[in-house]
């Protein structure tokens, strides 16, 4: 298994945008009937700073790399953060967790 996150901060006027391209992912995830992948954005009470949080069980199955949608995504998110983000999400390890 392992986890990838990508931090970043987008300007105020791209921020909406932003947000309708993350939506349009998670809605295509939904419609392709994803296993082996948890992903979950994160965005900051003044909406402008952003977590990306992709969890996959088998490093071969991330289906976001085939998404039309997830490259819209990747623009946008250049686009708001003024400037290309680290095109390789940073690794981390699994702590813990827990779910009630």
């Amino acid at each position: 298994m392992s986890l990838q996150i990508v931090r970043f901060s987008a300007a105020v006027d791209s921020a909406a945008e932003l947000r309708d391209c993350l939506t349009s992912v998670f809605t295509a995830l939904e419609a392709a009937s994803t296993t082996g992948l948890a992903y979950t954005a994160y965005a900051s009470e003044s909406g402008t700073d952003f977590i990306l949080a992709l969890e996959l069980t088998a490093p071969t199955a991330n289906l976001l790399l085939a998404l039309p949608e997830a490259q819209r995504r990747r623009d946008a998110i250049s686009r708001a953060a003024g400037g290309l983000i680290a095109s390789t999400p940073e690794p981390f390890t699994i702590v813990g967790s827990y779910t009630s």
